[in-house]
């Protein structure tokens, strides 16, 4: 099966390895220490909390936590994937799983067990409404109908399942339904024992994100609200969509939709290199141009016309930036009467637009239940105008979260690629996987 399906589940992972057939990395994996060290995990010392590893677009993120309430960072890198490869999904994954076992010792992190998380672009998330049969597991049935939808054989897909409270509709049961490749799977786990590491968890993106929101939610001064919240997830390579009532997620889609696309965007605009369109996207502070006519941009609304980013700046309307210190137009206005323009109108409408079909569907699921604020992860929200239009267009109370500020530091703390004294919201799946239990 090519690298273009995923999810794991707890049963599915188990007969996965039982079976032989894993592909090349992970062929193996039926033999030797895995099947007996499996039997041993129950008895582990809660303490103990497993190395967590990130195949992420924009590189791997690797993060090793102690302790509990709360846990404490031990080391943490990024190692950055080359700038030729951030559009080839398939190669990419080939160089970070090969250079997983160097990368680790040459950071001199030691650890024995590790978890992964399954790359969004190697998963499908969907959901499904499903007639409950007796004796028979939901993923089972899940599973037949998107094998059906997928074009595929049933086992060569691992399930998993999350039930959505209170939203049963027509008898029908409505699910959460995440599926990845078993063989991609099998892929992660044999370039996790090459690095010498005991696989002891798979996870998905999504279901990792949720427990750094509950982390939030559950920390010192955290804003815990069973009222509904929409998680965003802004990506390198997709964007991710939660709804969460409470801890309780309630809906979840990954949309095909990321900084990449506006790195395109830009690229063909100004006949520019990607690298240098990841620089310009990097410093815009008008994304829509007022000449283009949409009313939603960040740079033709006003501070009083969308709800407040905590921590954020006025937009620069409401501070006189229209004018120079002599009274003229500034060189930023004035960019914007000549030369080549940079507009992300059309990538920030069909993102804006599949965040609102995601809204739609929780209100058909959910009448009574309005979602009320956004919650900002991933590495694309450091970037301010971004989520200032999101929030704008959506009408919503927004907040950016950092998972890596509710957690505690013991002294000075081992790092490479990521400085711990900024906000890091791109590492919201890592910190999340990181707290997970143990599903193998």
């Amino acid at each position: 099966m090519s690298l273009s399906t995923p999810t794991p589940g707890g049963k599915g992972i188990e007969l996965m390895i039982r079976k032989p057939n894993l592909g090349k990395l992970g062929k193996h994996l039926s033999k030797g220490k895995l099947g007996s060290s499996l039997s041993t995990v129950g008895s582990m010392r809660p303490g103990a909390i497993p190395l967590a590893i990130e195949f992420g677009v924009s590189g791997i993120k690797v993060l090793q936590l102690s302790g509990s309430n709360p846990s404490s960072i031990q080391a943490a890198a990024f190692l950055p994937t080359p700038d030729d490869l951030l559009d080839m999904p398939a190669k990419r994954l080939l160089f970070q799983m090969d250079a997983l076992p160097k990368f680790l010792k040459g950071e001199k992190i030691s650890a024995s067990r590790a978890m992964s998380l399954i790359p969004s672009g190697q998963m499908v998330c969907k959901h499904l409404q499903i007639v409950p049969t007796e004796g028979v597991p939901i993923e089972q049935i899940a599973g037949a109908q998107l094998s059906t939808q997928l074009g595929c054989d049933p086992s060569e897909l691992l399930i998993r399942c999350r039930p959505v409270s209170g939203a049963k509709i027509n008898g029908k049961l409505e699910v959460i339904c995440f599926a990845a490749s078993r063989e991609f799977v099998g892929r992660i786990m044999g370039s996790l024992k090459s690095a010498k590491l005991e696989p002891v968890g798979i996870h998905t993106e999504i279901d990792a994100i949720a427990r750094a929101i509950e982390l939030r939610d559950g920390s010192a001064g955290g804003v815990g609200s069973v009222k509904p919240t929409l998680i965003l997830d802004l990506g390198c390579g997709t964007t991710k969509v939660l709804i969460m009532h409470g801890n309780e997620m309630v809906f979840a889609r990954t949309i095909e939709l990321g900084a990449l696309s506006f790195d395109e965007t830009i690229c063909h605009q100004l006949r520019c290199t990607m690298m240098e369109a990841r620089q310009i996207r990097s410093e815009l502070e008008i994304l829509v141009p007022s000449k283009a006519g949409v009313g939603s941009g960040v740079g033709s609304l006003g501070a009083s016309d969308s709800p407040e980013m905590p921590g954020m700046p006025p937009p620069l309307e409401s501070q006189g930036m229209d004018q120079d210190e002599h009274g003229g137009e500034s060189a930023l206005t004035a960019g914007f009467c000549g030369g080549p323009q940079v507009d992300l109108s059309e990538p920030l409408e069909i993102m804006c637009d599949e965040i609102s079909i995601c809204l739609r569907y929780h209100h058909a699921l959910f009448p009574s239940a309005r979602v009320e604020r956004v919650v900002f992860v991933g590495g694309q929200s450091r970037h301010q105008p971004v989520c200032e239009h999101i929030a704008r267009t959506l009408k919503l109370e927004a907040q950016v979260l950092d998972p890596m500020a509710c957690l505690a530091r013991a002294g000075r703390v081992p790092t490479s690629g990521i400085d711990l004294h900024t906000p890091q919201p791109g590492w919201a799946s890592v910190v999340g996987g990181a707290l997970s239990p143990m599903d193998l």
